[in-house]
């Protein structure tokens, strides 16, 4: 009989857990840092919206990303994850559909389904949505000669409409940032070398083809003042240089705790959602940004961990999903406010204004929590 260490070779380049791990800390672990970032987030949210409802907005949607952090870490099974994750993918397209025809329209986007009293933005959700499908797909669909580009042509499919639909309208982060997850979970998957070189040699013409057809002149801006900052330093370059001043003002120790000028007195715009780093870095200087940069990077060390020792290959690729997407919307974040990177409108996971943000971090911990769980073999079957 095959052992399940064969069944899965040339699947899952991770090598795969025992039957049964030893109880190990890292849902222990997940749930301290889980607390604590939250935490400091909601401390620098009310000194980023002082004078606003964003702290207290956000207090109160905790009950709803809270319960979902627990359902997904105790309550539902992962095999039911794993056999949902098609459906979950055909309602936020539907989502994404409907946004497109009759979503909130604002600062020039449409992203906003409105419930009443209540909106959500459905291409956050996309995020987990790409995660699943990657870590379904190859869980049931495992070879063991490495994947062909026409092997892969289905999952492609699906990112591809995930992609269009987001970039429609129009958030091209929020589309760069779902495929580069599935990238990075492809690159766990053994994949054909020729292929592979296709997409190499085709991505400059790829890129070019869309500088030239597809981006507006906006996002063109975004990429131009990102080498040249002083391009248009009092329009579509001001956020990027606000935010420098803020994080470069706050110097080794910081301002301290609601001190920082560059947010109190309102030079720093979008300061509760995209640009709270800045307000954070302000006030609390060098030092005080090394604990968030080591709280993510222990964030993504134990997701990647929780997938050395999945079971199969759905949870292992699952692992690396989730750590992917919050280490990936963490980096973007932060060399978005650093100058680093251009202006894409990617939140901080714990950190920006949000519930739909904010619910896609929870549910993302939760899994990985009943992955660990799966591991050391007390979840549910």
């Amino acid at each position: 009989m095959r052992s399940k260490k064969k069944q899965t070779e040339g699947v899952f380049l991770m090598p795969e857990g025992d039957l049964k791990r030893p109880y190990s800390p890292q849902g222990v672990l997940i749930c301290l840092l889980f607390a604590v970032l939250l935490g400091i987030g909601l401390i620098n949210l009310f000194s980023a919206s002082i004078g606003a409802s964003f702290f207290w907005t956000q207090l109160r949607n905790l009950t709803i990303t809270f319960t979902a952090f627990v359902a997904f870490g105790w309550l539902i099974p992962i095999k039911r994850v794993q056999a949902y994750a098609y459906w979950f993918a055909a309602l936020v397209s539907l989502l994404l559909i409907v946004v497109l025809s009759t979503g909130r329209i604002a600062g020039g986007a449409q992203r906003w389904i409105n419930l009443g009293p209540v909106s959500f933005q459905p291409s956050e959700f996309a995020k987990l949505t790409v995660v699943l499908c990657v870590s379904r797909f190859f869980a049931s669909n495992r070879q063991d000669a490495p994947y062909r580009l026409r092997d892969l042509t289905p999952l492609i499919g699906i990112i591809g409409v995930i992609f269009l639909l987001i970039f429609a309208q129009p958030d091209f982060g929020t589309a760069g940032v779902c495929a580069i997850i599935a990238v990075c979970q492809i690159a766990f998957i053994r994949v054909d070398l020729r292929s592979l070189a296709i997409v190499v040699l085709s991505a400059p013409i790829v890129a070019a083809i869309g500088w030239n057809t597809v981006l507006m002149p906006y996002q063109k801006l975004r990429v131009l003042n990102l080498l040249n900052p002083n391009l248009d330093p009092q329009n579509t370059g001001y956020h990027a240089l606000q935010s420098l001043i803020a994080v470069g003002s706050g110097g080794v120790f910081g301002k301290g705790y609601m001190q920082g000028t560059q947010a109190h007195l309102r030079f720093l715009p979008e300061r509760h959602t995209d640009f709270i780093f800045s307000v954070f870095a302000e006030e609390h200087g060098f030092w005080g940004s090394v604990i968030i940069f080591i709280g993510f990077g222990l964030l993504t060390y134990i997701a990647l961990d929780i997938a050395k020792h999945a079971k199969d290959t759905f949870t292992g690729l699952l692992a690396v999903g989730l750590g992917t997407l919050i280490f990936v919307e963490f980096a973007i974040n932060i060399a978005m406010v650093m100058g680093m990177f251009p202006v894409v409108g990617i939140p901080l996971p714990f950190f920006s204004y949000g519930s739909s943000a904010m619910l896609t971090v929870c549910v993302s911990l939760g899994l990985l929590i009943s992955i660990n769980r799966n591991n050391t073999g007390v979840s549910k079957r």
